[in-house]
């Protein structure tokens, strides 16, 4: 770290990245046009004139979002693994501070695999999905589901007869049937 700068250039980069500025306009506004610096700033590499060491600003991620229909699979999914991403970039961020301590790392460790495991059980429901979609379904794997009635009288009227049938079955059965 050859060039450190101002603390009051420090607070500034600092507070305006984490307002949601552009990187950008905070070069333009601070005058450091070299974004290793300011990414140094943003990690609280720098002094920022506070007296206490910074702690560092999680980055936003570059680059463009796919953008999925809400409430799809694929939205879900991607969602998923932005959310992946940035838990990582954070764990990594914490560790990159000194002094965290051991319970608090085991705590991301955890967090982490737990995120793993929850995005291969995706993978894997995302993988039956394709499958069972390629092949044809057959006769058993309906044998239980009626077809949907396209008028409410007629379902109604269906109802009522399997109703009938069931109490007369219990009656002729030797049941009490139904008081």
């Amino acid at each position: 770290m050859d060039y450190a700068p101002p603390p009051e250039t420090v607070a500034l980069v600092r507070r305006r990245y984490a307002e949601g500025a552009f990187v950008k306009t905070i070069v333009a506004e601070s005058g450091i046009k070299n974004l290793t610096v300011i990414y140094r700033c943003v990690a609280g590499l720098y002094p920022d004139g506070s007296g206490i060491k910074p702690a560092p600003i999680p980055q936003r991620r570059a680059g463009v979002r796919v953008r999925h229909r809400k409430g799809s699979r694929a939205a879900l999914v991607a969602r998923m693994w932005r959310t992946a991403e940035r838990q990582v970039e954070e764990i990594e961020d914490r560790l990159a501070v000194a002094g965290l301590e051991i319970a608090e790392r085991e705590s991301n460790a955890r967090t982490l695999a737990i995120v793993a495991k929850t995005l291969r059980e995706l993978v894997a429901v995302d993988e039956s999905e394709k499958s069972r979609k390629g092949k044809k379904r057959s006769a058993d794997d309906d044998f239980d589901d009626d077809p949907v009635p396209r008028d409410i009288d007629e379902f109604r009227r269906e109802l009522a007869r399997r109703i009938e049938a069931l109490v007369d079955s219990r009656t002729d059965a030797g049941g009490a049937g139904v008081s």
